[in-house]
């Protein structure tokens, strides 16, 4: 009886034990055209094909993307649905980290370069520069609505700020 008790006890103990997560993996964002898509991510972020060859990571719905360690799977969105709407509230967004000096560059040239790289007519190129205090932060949309942000985390004394 009692090693059905140390048995259940230690049962318990480890049914309950938390999973060990190395690192985030990758983003899965919905996307009307992946050609579109690939060429914007690319031309805005720098990302470039990730796993092209392998076929259950690239076909007609599917294309990931890579810069650094952030990886992006690009999910087409099926044909008469649309893209989440709302806001940065009710249908989330993906941060991305960059140093401190390229989240002062790119709060410079960051509105040239959306602008350079508009999709279509209705898609915004307003960026939103955010200064919580240990994080700089500058959020903008990908030609689907998808809302980005570049953030750095920087120490309290930093002066460089928006």
């Amino acid at each position: 009886k009692l090693q059905f008790l140390y048995f259940i006890v230690v049962m318990k103990a480890v049914r309950h034990t938390a999973a060990k997560v190395l690192r985030h993996d990758h983003v899965a964002i919905g996307v009307t055209s992946l050609a579109q898509s690939k060429k914007w991510y690319e031309g805005v972020l720098g990302m470039q094909p990730f796993m092209a060859d392998h076929k259950q990571f690239s076909d007609d719905d599917l294309a990931m993307v890579k810069a650094g360690d952030a990886v992006f799977a690009l999910l087409r969105i099926p044909e008469g649905s649309s893209p989440l709407v709302g806001n940065r509230s009710n249908k989330g967004h993906a941060a991305l980290r960059v140093t401190h000096k390229e989240v002062q560059r790119l709060y410079k040239e960051l509105p040239t370069i959306l602008e350079e790289h508009r999709a279509h007519p209705q898609q915004t190129t307003e960026i939103e520069a955010e200064d919580y205090g240990a994080q700089l932060s500058l959020f903008f949309h990908d030609p689907d609505g998808n809302e980005l942000e570049l953030c750095a985390w920087v120490d309290d004394d930093c002066k460089e700020r928006f």
